[in-house]
């Protein structure tokens, strides 16, 4: 409809209809349209993906007030929660709010998902204003129709979430949700404190699970009827959820690329945990299958909880599943990105050491400055009211790092002395045993504590060589390599870092145990090349500093971070430093590998457009170019 008369006109014709009883499964059944853009386009089917019936037929059962979705990724949520606004939206019109991790998702999701249903299934079309006509109902984030309105929202924004009543709540990917809604507190509350006058209420909690204990998701599955996707056994008729644990894999090892290890997988079977028996996919999927609950009892509060994992996906392949895993096993970082959006697993992270010998243990003798595999060099620089703190890290194929220097600067940051020093170290050229060389790429400095505008002013000066200013951000799902900010009175990019997601990447690295990607080497001084390289006791006690801890803070349990008494966090900082400088340079391994061999072209490029010159910078070493991006 297009316009406000064709509205009161169609609602004049349809308020008096009793309330309609059609499930949201069957209204999509009915209704529904998928657009071309859609992996399997035209007429929607829940058959296709059988999982998705109870959870959308949820949202009208009567006595149910919250349905929770732990899912691994691309299974569907973002199509139910569609058709719980369509099917809302058509028959039982009301109030209706969906909730992005942030304001810029909400309207991508807005663009890319809500309008093209809208626009492809018919009865939406008829009822919802249309954006682009004088009637200003309908918005990217606020879209009218007879009887109520779609309010699109970030958890980030609590103008949004506070902003008016709402009967239907969808929460999407709540593990990425802030802890806070700017300083009005946990943006799920502050949404559903909108819904407290509906007796008909229902939200909707949607997410693929984060970390164990620091998840969302996971609290509110354990709270409701933990209902399971589970196929039955050909052999025994015993039901069970399927698991990478019971995956028998026939794969033969490819190529390494970039450290990497590769596989082919020929096939995969699962071995039934009852009877022993082996299926393939296709017997599997052909099977029975169905919620199994695990806590019934939850009915009684109103909540019911489902989980489902990519096993049981009509779009992703078993083989695709199990290579990815196969190829993320050893690596801390890869494997959590697999369990969690593959698995629908929190991922169990590494998060204290009960000693530091292990790490004491593990130096080597380089026999050098640099030892082989080094093909680049980073540096960070922690900031103290009397001094400066000071590493440089080599890295190479696969993220795999050596500690190069770790050093004390004393002086005040006011003093021009001291940063003289600082130069010292970060234009020197660090030595190969063969007589090549590097010099640092890139630097990050911490602006924090009292000397701030000396850590700018710094940066200003050294910006050619790539030495910028960062500020580091606590929290739970802040990425390490955050944004570039802006800071007044600096005239250079401020790097805004997620600080507790480097401290987890530190504590999973340090876990692995072969040299390799990913694996953390450290120094032995040795006369004749460098007798103090600083990576004593003190250090290794240092970078193991913090521990992760459950705490409550309004009203929620988080994973923070704490320090141990006594003991002093400026390794670990530095190296979370390091690791972000690295990830920043986006490096090509193999190019860079080529150029320090005298293979290279005489110009080339990291991936991500970071300059490096003439290959024969690596005798005299690598300098940033003035057109070199920050990120």
């Amino acid at each position: 409809m297009k316009s406000a008369k064709a509205l009161w006109t169609y609602v004049a014709e349809h308020g008096l209809k009793p309330l309609p009883k059609t499930s949201v499964s069957d209204w999509a059944d009915a209704y529904r349209m998928l657009p071309s853009t859609a992996a399997e386009p035209g007429r929607w089917k829940t058959s296709r993906a059988p999982y998705q019936k109870e959870i959308m037929d949820s949202f009208t059962q009567p006595g149910i007030h919250e349905v929770v979705v732990k899912s691994a990724s691309q299974l569907g949520k973002s199509d139910v929660m569609n058709c719980v606004v369509g099917r809302f939206a058509h028959l039982d019109p009301c109030a209706i709010m969906m909730v992005q991790p942030t304001v810029d998702m909400a309207e991508d999701f807005s663009k890319s998902r809500i309008e093209p249903m809208i626009r492809d299934t018919k009865v939406l079309a008829d009822i919802f204003s249309d954006v682009k006509s004088r009637d200003r109902g309908n918005t990217i984030l606020s879209k009218l129709f007879p009887g109520g309105r779609l309010i699109m929202c970030g958890a980030n924004s609590p103008a949004g979430l506070a902003s008016r009543p709402i009967r239907i709540l969808l929460c999407d990917e709540v593990d990425r949700f802030p802890v806070s809604a700017g300083t009005e507190g946990d943006p799920i509350d502050l949404a559903a404190k909108r819904m407290t006058t509906y007796w008909n209420r229902v939200m909707g909690l949607f997410s693929t699970p984060t970390n164990e204990g620091d998840s969302r998701i996971d609290v509110a599955y354990n709270s409701g009827t933990q209902e399971e996707w589970q196929h039955q056994c050909p052999n025994c008729r015993e039901y069970h959820k399927l698991s990478y644990l019971n995956m028998e894999v026939d794969a033969k090892k490819g190529a390494k690329i970039q450290g990497m290890q590769r596989y082919l997988v020929r096939g995969v079977k699962w071995r039934c945990p009852d009877c022993g028996f082996a299926f393939s996919e296709r017997e599997i999927k052909a099977a029975p299958q169905k919620y199994i609950v695990h806590h019934p009892e939850a009915l009684e509060t109103g909540c019911r909880s489902f989980y489902i994992n990519a096993f049981s996906s009509p779009w992703i392949s078993w083989k695709q599943i199990m290579k990815e895993w196969l190829e993320a096993k050893g690596f801390p970082d890869r494997e959590k990105v697999v369990m969690n959006t593959r698995f629908g697993q929190s991922y169990r992270a590494t998060g204290a050491f009960e000693s530091d010998d292990f790490l004491m243990k593990r130096r080597e003798k380089y026999g050098a400055e640099l030892p082989e595999g080094v093909l680049l060099l980073t540096a960070a620089v922690d900031t103290q009211d009397n001094r400066l703190e000071y590493e440089i890290c080599g890295w190479g194929e696969g993220e795999e790092a050596w500690g190069i220097l770790k050093g004390i600067i004393l002086g005040a940051p006011n003093c021009v002395s001291t940063w003289h020093d600082l130069d010292t170290v970060l234009d020197r050229v660090y030595r190969f045993s063969n007589g090549k060389g590097l010099r640092v790429i890139r630097t990050l400095i911490d602006s924090g504590g009292h000397y701030t505008g000396e850590v700018y002013k710094y940066c200003e000066k050294n910006l050619l060589k790539q030495r910028f200013a960062i500020k580091g951000m606590g929290g739970p799902g802040i990425p390490l390599n955050y944004k570039i900010g802006k800071a007044k009175g600096l005239n250079a990019p401020l790097v805004m870092l997620g600080v507790d997601d480097g401290k987890q990447q530190i504590m999973s690295r340090l876990t692995i145990e072969k040299p390799g990607a990913m694996y953390f080497h450290f120094p032995l001084d040795e006369d004749g090349v460098m007798v103090n390289r600083g990576y004593d006791s003190l250090y290794f006690r240092g970078l193991i500093s913090e521990h992760r801890k459950t705490v409550k803070r309004n009203g929620q349990y988080r994973e923070v971070w704490e320090p141990t008494t006594g003991i002093r966090n400026e390794p670990l900082d530095l190296r979370n430093y390091n690791l972000a400088c690295m990830f920043s340079l986006h490096p090509d391994w193999e190019r860079l590998k080529a150029m320090l061999d005298g293979k290279g072209t005489t110009e080339s490029k990291f991936e991500g457009n970071a300059s490096v010159q003439k290959s024969s910078q690596y005798k005299k070493p690598i300098q940033a170019s003035s057109r070199t991006p920050i990120w």
